[in-house]
């Protein structure tokens, strides 16, 4: 049987970069109003995915990870001082944590099976993070200062992806439970999961809440490639908000809930861009021949 397109996510192929250099980014919409807000991305384009940041609107890219193995999906904390990511540094995905500078580097999880993407809890306190130390993927929780680590999913099938409401009080993340994988949603403490997706192509390999609490984008290959998709948290009003022969991943809602940032790779290479949280008004904010995956934006 062949495994979930997914299930990849944890072995990203890492594509050789021919020129390291940065152009500056392509704009095809309105211009960007730049703020103190940063977005987060992973790269190749040194020779493996470290994590760099930038400005909304493209500029000041900057290089915070430098290590041999890949690091990949940041997460800013609540107060946007620090930041945490997933690196296969010791053979294995563990999850770190460094400072927004790409200082102060600790790392929070010690396991032999893999741990990653990381999402920080509303008021900073935890960190929710897919693990698949009890042989599948599940969601679980930890201290954000290491430790008290608690199993949130309980399914024989793989959970995984986790994502907070605004307010802490519940959960989002995708779950092959039945069948294939689709959205749900679950208390913070793992019960009373709902699903709201029913289709027979996957949803929601990365989910993302939007800032006032009523809808969740998600990717999804309902149209034979991945697009990005928005949904009420009651599971109504399914939306496509962008419609492109290429793969179009990876959403993130800016903090006024405005825009949303996306990787595709519609011009040739995964590239990131934003758009209006309607799906108009596209523009392009990264041009490298090595891949740029979308990790987070400061809130």
């Amino acid at each position: 049987m062949m495994k979930p397109r997914w299930r990849n996510l944890l072995g990203i192929a890492v594509v050789a970069c021919g020129d390291e250099g940065v152009r500056p980014p392509v704009l095809e919409g309105p211009p960007l109003v730049v703020s103190e807000r940063r977005i987060t991305f992973s790269s190749a384009r040194d020779g493996n995915l470290e994590i760099y940041s930038m400005n909304v609107d493209g500029t000041d890219q900057q290089r915070l990870t430098n290590h041999g193995a890949a690091d990949h999906n940041a997460d800013w904390s609540p107060d946007g001082s620090r930041i945490a990511f997933m690196g296969n540094r010791d053979g294995d995905y563990e999850l770190y944590v460094m400072n927004a500078d790409g200082i102060g580097l600790r790392q929070l999880t010690f396991n032999s099976g893999h741990d990653g993407f990381p999402r920080w809890s509303p008021d900073g306190l935890q960190i929710l993070f897919t693990s698949l130390r009890d042989g599948n993927f599940e969601v679980y929780v930890m201290s954000a200062f290491g430790g008290n680590e608690r199993r949130l999913t309980m399914s024989p099938a793989d959970d995984i992806g986790g994502a907070w409401s605004p307010d802490g009080s519940k959960i989002a993340f995708s779950s092959g439970r039945e069948g294939n994988l689709e959205v749900y949603v679950m208390n913070a403490d793992g019960t009373n999961p709902v699903r709201l997706t029913n289709h027979q192509a996957e949803d929601g390999s990365r989910l993302a809440w939007s800032p006032d609490g009523t809808r969740i984008a998600f990717s999804s290959f309902r149209d034979n490639n991945d697009e990005i998709y928005v949904i009420n948290v009651d599971g109504t009003n399914l939306t496509r908000i962008t419609n492109n022969p290429a793969k179009d991943k990876y959403p993130a809602w800016s903090p006024d809930g405005l825009r949303i940032a996306f990787s595709s790779n519609r011009e040739g290479n995964d590239e990131i861009y934003i758009m209006n949280a309607d799906g108009t008004g596209l523009s392009r904010l990264t041009s490298n021949t090595a891949i740029d995956f979308l990790d987070g934006w400061r809130r």
